[in-house]
């Protein structure tokens, strides 16, 4: 019709140019548009009483210039929070709350940006209980002109006061921003010291265009810190998580388990079976 402007979808007459539930900080979607089958879900929710942890820290060059940029964290893995009857499944995603005056995380981007020089950012702790895995790491990238990357942890009992974020780097794990982090250090599993949880590896590519299934036999790991293949002591005893393939071999470590000291190890595994007797490395893990 001649004179008049016709539009489908959401209705905006009269209305904010953005509408409040696709703002960050409102609800992620308009109700109205959302048609769930009644009783056919729980209620949606968080979890309550999760830990977080104010990560704090100064930005200055050597002319005590406040730097500007912006800095991401990325959790080591996904995470399943079990708490009474509920679970909640929280995928990768870019975290962090940004707690300064500006440098707003816009729309989800994860982009956490220093204001005057300072960080202040709201991390989920690392070691919350009921979680899964028990603990994980975030993977930190400075983004701004000569910046770093590494890897940091966020302790539950640092929740009571602000933690400058350079004392929770994990050594070893820093490299240059621009760098691409070798394939060795990047797919690290990570495990605290104190905690017991399994580690899993599968083998199957060993006996691959084989019909040969090892399951009935012993399966070993060992942890090796620096280039040595394991020699007979290093060997600790495996179990089997299935008796097909894929064949995929678990071992518990931590205190309950093969326990480790901090560092570094390459991951190894060998099936005892007659007459061949592979040995293959499955990884590497990092204890901290």
């Amino acid at each position: 019709m001649p004179g008049s402007l016709f539009t489908w979808g959401i209705d905006y007459q009269n209305q904010p140019l953005l509408d409040a539930w696709w703002t960050p900080g409102w609800t992620s979607q308009n109700d109205a548009y959302v048609q769930v089958p009644p009783n056919q879900f729980a209620a949606p929710g968080f979890p309550s009483g999760l830990n977080y942890v104010t990560i704090v820290g100064n930005y200055y060059d050597s002319m005590a210039d406040p730097l500007s940029g912006y800095l991401t964290f990325w959790p080591s893995s996904p995470l399943t929070i079990t708490t009474g009857n509920s679970i909640t499944y929280i995928p990768q995603r870019y975290s962090g709350t940004n707690q300064t005056l500006l440098g707003i995380n816009q729309m989800g981007d994860g982009k956490i940006y220093l204001w005057q020089g300072q960080l202040s950012v709201s991390l989920l702790a690392t070691d919350n209980a009921s979680m899964s895995p028990a603990s994980f790491t975030y993977h930190v990238r400075e983004n701004y002109f000569e910046g770093l990357q590494y890897d940091i942890i966020v302790p539950s009992a640092d929740a009571s006061t602000a933690i400058d974020i350079h004392s929770l780097i994990i050594p070893g794990s820093v490299y240059p921003v621009t760098d691409d982090v070798p394939e060795e250090i990047r797919d690290f599993v990570r495990i605290a010291q104190t905690s017991s949880q399994p580690i899993a590896a599968d083998i199957s590519t060993i006996f691959a265009g084989s019909s040969f299934n090892p399951t009935s036999y012993p399966v070993q790991f060992a942890f090796i810190s620096g280039p040595a293949q394991p020699q007979s002591s290093d060997w600790v005893a495996g179990t089997w998580a299935n008796d097909s393939a894929p064949y995929v071999a678990t071992i518990i470590v931590g205190p309950n388990g093969t326990a480790l000291s901090p560092g570094t190890y390459q991951v190894w595994a060998r099936v005892i079976a007659t007459p061949i007797e592979p040995v293959t490395s499955v990884g590497f893990l990092q204890i901290y």
